[in-house]
């Protein structure tokens, strides 16, 4: 696998000899809309403000794809374009290379591409989703554009990003139809699916950890675990979001603008403090390494689920009362 991703570093070559710095910087600034903690954002937004069914979507789809992503990640633990190829860096323009393109926002091993995982399984979703025609053409057009900026600034081969782009594909494809059924038993099926999916894949990292890692493997090995323990916390927010929902809240999406303001700004606040006070309170530590990488990953899905609960479960409880304000 890492010789077919080598074979493919020449088209990136060809990339950084085409760079103009118009478009580096373009690339630069759009890249960052493939980060995870924006997928998080987008998503609670259209739970909140839109469609609860196409949130728990998009939030499945992308924690879904995140977890076998990680452990792809760690399987095979493919380097990145620059360690594959040594004179690469050499072939970049002067610009680029000022502004230390290469490894900007760029850690860890390389394949499958993260940012292309979310990036397509966020705005695929989007556009897989909705039914309004602009925001399918946004939703497509970025979901091609932000995996190409990964490609274009030199930190993913072809191969990390066809096989990002397609994992996600199928995923959206697969979920697609059991949130759009009647009924909430699909649904139900594929949140406590995307859980499952989490602890096992979690288990099987840690039966199959291989040796001889070094420093820096030992310690990409520790963030994919803790990663993967966040994802477990996440999952099981968002079903248990979904039971208290369909069970007892029942909350709004439609309200005034004012009111949807609201909402994201306060269940913004909600969840990223609830997230920070937990790792707060129970010591989160950094570096993550080998030695911590449990007790950090156990506080981290903590934190996740808190934060997502309280996002998710509790702060949709007062949605009643704030209609009332529009009103």
């Amino acid at each position: 696998m890492e010789s077919l991703a080598a074979s493919t570093v020449p088209f990136l070559h060809t990339l950084a000899d085409l760079r103009l710095p118009v478009l580096t910087w373009i690339f630069e600034k759009l890249t960052y809309l493939g980060d995870e903690k924006l997928f998080v954002v987008i998503s609670l937004i259209v739970f909140w403000c839109f469609s609860k069914r196409g949130g728990l979507y998009m939030l499945t789809t992308g924690f879904g794809v995140s977890s076998i992503g990680q452990t792809l990640k760690l399987m095979f633990r493919i380097p990145r374009p620059w360690v594959l190829d040594e004179t690469m860096e050499s072939r970049v323009v002067p610009s680029a290379r000022e502004s230390n393109l290469l490894g900007d926002g760029a850690d860890g091993w390389s394949f499958p591409s993260g940012h292309t995982l979310i990036s397509v399984g966020t705005y695929g979703g989007m556009a897989a989703w909705f039914r309004e025609k602009w925001v399918r053409i946004a939703g497509i057009v970025l979901a091609v554009l932000i995996p190409f900026s990964r490609l274009y600034l030199g930190v993913h081969t072809i191969l990390d990003i066809l096989c990002g782009a397609l994992l996600s594909v199928v995923v959206l494809l697969l979920l697609r139809p059991l949130f759009t059924a009647q009924g909430d038993t699909r649904i139900r099926a594929a949140l406590a699916g995307s859980f499952v999916l989490s602890v096992i894949l979690l288990a099987v990292l840690y039966l199959a950890r291989p040796t001889g890692l070094g420093d820096e493997g030992s310690a990409l090995y520790a963030s994919g675990i803790k990663n993967l323990w966040q994802l477990v916390g996440a999952t099981l927010a968002v079903w248990g979001a979904f039971e208290v929902d369909t069970r007892r809240t029942h909350f709004e999406t439609k309200a005034s603008w004012p009111v949807q303001l609201l909402k994201i700004l306060v269940g913004s606040v909600i969840v990223l403090g609830l997230q920070l006070g937990m790792q707060k309170a129970l010591g989160y530590a950094k570096p993550i390494t080998a030695d911590n990488a449990t007790r950090n990953g156990m506080i981290a899905c903590l934190a996740n689920f808190m934060g997502l609960t309280g996002g998710m479960t509790f702060w949709p409880m007062a949605f009643r009362r704030l209609g009332k304000i529009g009103k």
